[in-house]
Formats: structure tokens, sequence, C-alpha cells
């Protein structure tokens, strides 16, 4: 099976710099043009099902794919964004002020502890509900089908970093760009093939990054 793994487009937060989460906040007029893009980019291949988180940004994203291909967008609420408790809402600036040990640190969302005194998830629970995603679309689909799944940072950065072994000590140094394309081919009992990670050619092509 193809995964193809897609970050929702851009929206007024992002462009702000704000830590969204579970935040449920729309794409702005980029990220509409961004997922419109990331439409038109993928209608030259089949996919048979497009899946989105429940936040409207990944949905209205996974639209734009899904209206090309003919087929509905189903909702995945395992491949919801991360509860960033604390944190959401807030800027860069305004983070290094308020909690400027973690914001040095970032490693504590690997730490349950520490993810707790921060009202948020840690990054173990989002790997651990993103792969239930996955293993549910796998059981959905054909084996030879391509999948899309339109989601959030974390879900994809840790789900691409488990893929390819990469530690998660080190998934902050893993980019995944608003609408940018990563792709996975997975089969049963084997090792996962990395195809593409966090594609945007079709974007700079359009003046949208």
């Amino acid at each position: 099976m193809r995964i193809i793994l897609v970050r929702h487009g851009q929206t007024k937060w992002n462009s702000e710099g704000r830590v969204q989460g579970r935040t449920d906040i729309p794409l702005n007029a980029r990220g509409m043009a961004q997922a419109e893009a990331v439409g038109e980019w993928l209608s030259g291949r089949k996919i048979d099902a497009v899946y989105a988180s429940p936040l409207m940004r990944a949905h209205d994203t996974a639209k734009a794919i899904a209206d090309r291909q003919g087929v509905c967008v189903k909702l995945l609420g395992e491949m919801i964004e991360i509860d960033f408790g604390l944190w959401e809402g807030k800027t860069s600036r305004e983070l290094s002020k308020e909690f400027p040990e973690f914001w040095v640190d970032w490693s504590w969302h690997l730490d349950e502890e520490k993810s707790a005194m921060m009202r948020a998830e840690s990054a173990y629970s989002i790997l651990a509900r993103a792969k239930r995603a996955v293993g549910a679309v796998m059981g959905e689909n054909a084996a030879d089908a391509t999948v899309a799944i339109v989601s959030h940072t974390m879900p994809i950065k840790l789900l691409m970093a488990d893929a390819v072994g990469i530690p998660l000590e080190n998934m902050r140094q893993v980019k995944v760009d608003n609408c940018g394309v990563c792709e996975i081919e997975l089969h049963k009992g084997e090792q996962s093939k990395l195809i593409t990670w966090n594609e945007r050619g079709f974007l700079m092509r359009k003046g949208l990054i």
C-alpha cells in the first residue's frame, strides 16, 4: 500500500507563528491556494481513498484532493494534531518568556510526566494513535491501494520518523511544511519504504511557499 501523508495548508496562526494544536483554525487564503495546488498535483494519480483529521484545516485540504479523485473525505480521528495544552495559541516569543526551560529543551514531549505538567499529549501517545490509524486504513483498503491522509505536523513527523528509523529524540530536526507531501510504501510484515519526504516543488512553482 502507498500512503500519502499531507500536512494541511496554511492558517492565520501558522503565518503568525502561533502554536495551534487542537485549536480549530481554518485555512487562510494562502492555505486554500495551497490545498488546491496539492489537489491538482495529486490529480494525475489514482488515489483510492482520502482521509483527514477532523480539524477543519485538515478536512478542507483533504476535500481539495478528494474532489479531484471523485471520492469523499473520511474522517480519521486518531490523526488529529497534538494537544499542546498550555502552549496553544502562543507565539514563540511568548513561549520563550513564559516557559523558558521547556522552550529551550523541547524534549519535554518525550517525557510523560513533563507532558502532563504542560497539560499536553506526549509524543509516544501521538505515535501510538497514529499507528493505530494507519493500521485501520490498511485494514479498510486493498493491499495495492494508494490512500491519502491529511493531518498535522506531529502525527506526520512521528510516523515518518518511525517508518525510517529516526530516533524520536531527533524528531525536531524533521521538517514537514504546510501542504508538504510525504509518501511511504507499507506491506504487512515488511520494512516500510520511503518514497517522498516533504515534497513541495509544486508549491514553489506557484509561488505558494
